[in-house]
């Protein structure tokens, strides 16, 4: 009976992995089809690389201001948790969701709690949750603000490709579109919440119910850490590194130099919900994103706005892929040392 779950399990996990692998190379292969290689190549030869390896080093930076946020977090399970372990896991977790996506966080949680002898693995599961639940009310906050700030210059973009994509005479405004989402939402909530008691006793409900509960304790749990407010200042900083990631990026186009922080910002916003999107590594959904916003924004040829969408995400690909594998030799060590002591 177990042999079968475990069969189904693993079968499941076989077709969620294909099925995500499938649409990334599909996604790569819409980007890439009117790809002139010639005119490719010879805007890769003009970057400029140095600007380039500054936003590589940025991104080693935000896996250790990470590791140490979690750190904070972990220490309310286990006094003995260390940053070594914390920053090996975030590292090594990024390594996975290359092979799977979402696995990382997984994966990040069986690391600590394989080094660290205090640190359980379901305790790791709930920290993780709790660090997801503040980078996910970020990204909303930073989105919201900037949507509302910059609406002039960017706005457009937003209404054409994600508020109101068949945008014409005969469509409805993207205005009435969202306050219908907005009222409905509003709508689902109110009736959930009155309906509560009757839709926590169905399968779907139970699931909904615990999730929403776990995200609501997570958000509360970083309230009880000892120095919460390094713990937001940590915040702030891990978000500046995405920015200066996204800054160091345009400067390394010769094409972009008249692009500011604005631009960095919004480039940034929108390459954060490529990454978000269940493919491995953000294959192909981070690319079309980007792209799409280089041509339509920026108004720059197709090509240009794949060697940038290529080089972003190309760059931060190789530092976390060479720093998990040099996390993931260092963690086999340290495995190996502390099984035999």
């Amino acid at each position: 009976m177990q042999g079968e779950k475990t069969k189904r399990f693993s079968a499941k996990n076989i077709i969620q992995y294909v099925l995500m692998l499938s649409i990334a190379i599909l996604l790569l292969y819409f980007c890439f089809r009117n790809v002139e290689w010639g005119d490719f190549v010879s805007k890769l030869s003009a970057c400029r690389w140095e600007w380039i390896v500054m936003a590589m080093l940025v991104g080693v930076v935000e896996f250790a201001v990470r590791g140490y946020r979690w750190k904070m977090i972990l220490s309310q399970i286990d006094p003995e948790s260390s940053f070594g372990a914390s920053y090996h896991g975030v590292t090594i977790g990024n390594l996975a969701n290359f092979a799977f996506p979402r696995i990382g966080e997984i994966v990040r949680c069986g690391v600590v709690s394989t080094l660290k002898k205090g640190t359980t693995f379901e305790g790791a599961v709930g920290t993780v949750v709790a660090e997801r639940a503040w980078d996910l009310i970020c990204l909303i906050t930073i989105t919201i603000v900037f949507a509302a700030s910059c609406w002039g210059e960017f706005g457009e973009f937003f209404k054409k490709n994600m508020i109101d994509p068949n945008s014409g005479d005969k469509s409805a405004s993207a205005l009435t579109i969202t306050l219908i989402v907005i009222a409905g939402i509003v709508l689902l909530c109110t009736l959930a919440y009155l309906f509560r008691k009757k839709l926590t006793k169905t399968k779907v409900g139970k699931k909904v119910s615990g999730f929403v509960s776990n995200l609501w304790k997570g958000v509360k749990s970083v309230f009880r850490i000892r120095n919460k407010w390094l713990f937001f200042l940590l915040t702030i900083l891990l978000w500046g590194t995405f920015l200066a990631t996204s800054i160091c990026t345009i400067r390394a186009f010769p094409l972009l130099d008249p692009l500011g922080w604005k631009d960095a910002l919004f480039l940034m916003v929108v390459g954060s919900l490529g990454w978000v999107v269940p493919v491995q590594g953000g294959l192909g959904a981070y690319h079309s994103i980007i792209a799409l916003a280089a041509t339509q924004i920026y108004s720059l040829q197709w090509n240009d706005g794949m060697v940038f969408a290529t080089v972003s995400h190309g760059s931060q690909a190789v530092i976390m892929i060479l720093t998990g594998v040099l996390s993931l030799i260092i963690y086999t060590f340290l495995k190996r040392k502390k099984n035999l002591s």
